[in-house]
């Protein structure tokens, strides 16, 4: 049974990106993209587990290989039963926005971007007993992670409005992301190539190439099991030893020894939650946007804690130190693990219901004016993969993160007249604005002298009667 769990789980895989081969585009949409990412990121792993359980049982194996197999069904099933938008609901997300300003809101990100990052990196920064940060990097932090958010809308607005200031805040912009690169951070490289990508696509409608796409998911496929000997040797500074980093054997590596899996944790967690009963039912989603938007260094932990839905955790503490495993640092348990604690097997909805809203961004999107929903996307899209490869957890606090900073950057950005508005590149590129149309005059009912006036009748005057003689006899 696990092994057809596999099987299908391969099927799905490849039916996921079947069509991006005819429509390379596709890749953007949410369940091919989604796809990609668990053929990258879950796929090998899913070869490593099963030639090398390790700790996990022959059960917990086959319920994380069904799990998974429900998790990607979900996202091609809820984008395809996504229903249209109405107009209402059109308007809200494709509204107008003046791209000067928005590009000044832009800067304002990139600008709180390098102030906390210079904080960040003269503090000491405190971690858990799970290996996260805590304290007052966790604000520095927060308020970091605006420059991405930044650098899509200068980039955009470059592409838009092409003059060298907006240019050279584009260049400003990248640096805090590609600085994020180099220290090989998974996350931030994946948003940075979705931002390029999809502003690219957006804008100019430049659309990536089948090889383009097939070379990027193989580098990032043997860079993941990689990362941990990168990260080490860049903090170290050792760059000769980061130049001999042998990336295929690292790979092969993973596929033929035991190595530390996400996927065995999520195994693991799905076992001891299925003996223990103890599932969180919804309360996981609650207490992380609490954890992350709740600022016990301001509000005290006590409010923070009080805020929180307590559930019980003994059993599958208990089952979890029964089976003798524990998670190693710095590891995750992925978005089949977390969704199962909290539904069981139902959690599988949670990429079902995001099926439903990425359909409806995309839609959103189309517009040329529709700016924002064109940025709520692209922020949303590495908050997607995320829930794959991290926690289900995690979506719905990145992707209020995204609503509130860009919507206070579209709310700047509002045209406060019928001139003031976003418009056509090419208009901005000739120096004019387009004038607004006149509107049509209203129609009123011919009027009979009028029409009768229009007419082309022409009126022969009577004809006089022949003339008859009368005899009379």
């Amino acid at each position: 049974m696990t092994n057809l769990f596999f099987w299908a789980f391969l099927i799905l895989v490849i039916g996921g990106l079947a069509s991006v081969l005819s429509r390379p585009e596709k890749i953007y949409e949410y369940p091919h993209f989604m796809a990609a990412v668990f053929a990258v990121f879950i796929l090998p792993q899913a070869v490593s587990l099963l030639r090398f359980p390790g700790a996990a049982p022959e059960e917990a194996v086959r319920r994380v290989m069904g799990m998974t197999c429900l998790c990607l069904g979900a996202c091609l099933v809820g984008y395809r039963r996504s229903r249209t938008l109405n107009q209402n609901q059109s308007r809200a997300a494709t509204g107008a926005i003046n791209q000067d300003k928005l590009l000044l809101a832009g800067l304002v990100f990139v600008g709180c971007g390098f102030v906390f990052s210079f904080v960040l990196a003269r503090i000491e920064v405190q971690t858990s007993e799970l290996g996260g940060w805590t304290g007052p990097a966790t604000i520095y932090a927060f308020f970091q992670q605006l420059c991405y958010p930044g650098f899509a809308i200068c980039f955009m607005v470059a592409l838009r409005q092409p003059t060298s200031f907006s240019l050279a805040a584009t260049i400003l912009a990248s640096l805090v992301p590609i600085q994020s690169v180099i220290f090989g951070r998974r996350e931030p490289a994946a948003l940075f190539a979705m931002i390029v990508g999809l502003t690219l696509y957006f804008q100019l409608r430049l659309r990536p190439s089948c090889w383009l796409i097939a070379t990027c998911m193989g580098l990032a496929m043997l860079a993941i099991p990689a990362t941990a000997t990168y990260r080490r040797y860049q903090l170290d500074q050792d760059w000769d030893a980061v130049r001999q980093v042998d990336w295929i054997g690292n790979f092969r590596d993973f596929l033929t020894g035991e190595s530390v899996l996400e996927l065995r944790n999520a195994a693991m967690l799905i076992e001891a939650t299925g003996r223990s009963g103890e599932y969180e039912l919804g309360a996981g989603y609650w207490n992380h946007l609490v954890f992350r938007y709740i600022p016990a260094q301001i509000l005290g932990p006590k409010f923070k804690e009080m805020l929180m839905i307590e559930r019980p955790r003994e059993g599958l503490e208990r089952e979890l130190a029964a089976m003798g495993y524990v998670n190693p640092a710095g590891s995750t348990v992925t978005g089949m693990g977390d969704s199962f604690q909290q539904f069981g097997y139902c959690g599988c909805l949670f990429f079902a219901a995001l099926g439903l809203g990425f359909r409806f961004l995309w839609r959103a999107t189309a517009p040329s004016t529709a700016l924002f929903a064109q940025l709520l996307y692209m922020q949303s899209c590495t908050s997607a993969m995320r829930a794959v490869t991290h926690w289900t957890l995690d979506f719905l606090p990145g992707f209020l993160y995204s609503v509130i900073f860009l919507g206070l950057a579209a709310w700047y950005a509002r045209p406060t007249s019928k001139f003031d508005m976003s418009i056509p590149t090419t208009a901005y590129r000739r120096g004019r604005r387009p004038s607004p149309k006149r509107p049509p005059a209203p129609a009123h009912p011919p009027h009979f002298p009028s029409a009768l006036a229009t007419m082309k009748i022409s009126i022969a005057p009577p004809k006089p009667p022949p003339n008859r003689r009368y005899s009379s006899e």
